[in-house]
C-alpha cells in the first residue's frame, strides 16, 4: 500500500514538471512567434514603395548602393538581402539594392583635356556634366584636373560627372631685376622684353645725377614678381 501511494506521487510529480515545462514551452513558442515576421518581396518596385512595404511588416529598411541589371528598371529594387520569405525579428534591417539599370559603357579618361573638349566627350558618351568645381594657377591653361567618376568606371545611362577644372592659367613668376642706375631707356626696353607692365614713369630732382637715371623702382630689385607684373620707376630729370 506504501508503495502503491509513492508510485501514484511520484507520478504525479512527474506530470507537473512536465506540463510546466510544456506550459513554459508554449510561452516561448508563442512568444517567439509573435516576435517575428517574414519578410515580404519588394522586387521590381520602386525604392520608396519597396521600404514602405519593409516597415509595415514590422522590419526596417535601409537602401544601399545601386546595382547594374539590365533586366530591371532604373531605380526599381534589383535584389533584397534577406530574400522574401526569411522569418526575421520585428526590428530588423532589410537590405534593398535599386537598380542602375544597364552599363552601357566606361567613363573616358577626360583628365588633362581642354574644358571644351571634355564636355564634348561627356555629351557624346551620352553622360551629363552634374557639376563643375574651378580652382585657379593649377596649370598652365584651362584644362580638367581631375573627374568623378574615375576614368573606366562603368555607369548608367545620363550618368553625371564631376569635373575639377582649372580656370585661369598659372602665371610666371620671375625674380625682379635691379633697374636702379639704369638709363631710362635700357630699363623700359628690359621691363617690357620680360612681360612687365610700366607704370607712368614719376621724374624728380636729384642733384648730381645724370638726367634720365633711374633712382627707385617698385617692387624692389630681388623680390618674387609674376610675369603681368607694373614696375614704376623714379627718374632724374
Amino acid at each position: 500500500m506504501g508503495v502503491s501511494r509513492f508510485v501514484r506521487w511520484l507520478l504525479a510529480f512527474v506530470g507537473l514538471v512536465a506540463g510546466c515545462g510544456l506550459a513554459v514551452w508554449m510561452v516561448l513558442w508563442v512568444s517567439l512567434r509573435s516576435s517575428a515576421t517574414r519578410v515580404p518581396n519588394v522586387a521590381d518596385m520602386d525604392t520608396a514603395h519597396a521600404a514602405a512595404v519593409i516597415q509595415g511588416s514590422g522590419l526596417v529598411a535601409r537602401v544601399q548602393e545601386g546595382v547594374f541589371d539590365p533586366q530591371v528598371g532604373v531605380g526599381r529594387i534589383a535584389s533584397q538581402r534577406p530574400p522574401s520569405g526569411f522569418e526575421l525579428k520585428r526590428g530588423a534591417t532589410v537590405l534593398l539594392y535599386p537598380s542602375l539599370g544597364k552599363a552601357v559603357q566606361k567613363v573616358g579618361d577626360l583628365t588633362a583635356l581642354p574644358v571644351s573638349l571634355a564636355e564634348a566627350e561627356i555629351e557624346n558618351e551620352h553622360l551629363t556634366v552634374e557639376r563643375r568645381c574651378e580652382v585657379d594657377g593649377q596649370a598652365d591653361g584651362a584644362v580638367v584636373l581631375a573627374q568623378m567618376p574615375a576614368p573606366d568606371t562603368l555607369v548608367a545611362p545620363g550618368a553625371g560627372v564631376t569635373l575639377l577644372v582649372n580656370r585661369a592659367p598659372r602665371q610666371k613668376r620671375y625674380v625682379m631685376p635691379e633697374f636702379v642706375g639704369f638709363a631710362e631707356p635700357d630699363a623700359t626696353r628690359v621691363i617690357r622684353a620680360l612681360g612687365f607692365q610700366l607704370a607712368t614713369v614719376q621724374r624728380v630732382s636729384y642733384p648730381g645725377v645724370s638726367q634720365g637715371t633711374v633712382l627707385r623702382q617698385d617692387p624692389t630689385a630681388g623680390g618674387p614678381v609674376t610675369e603681368a607684373a607694373v614696375v614704376g620707376l623714379w627718374v632724374s630729370r
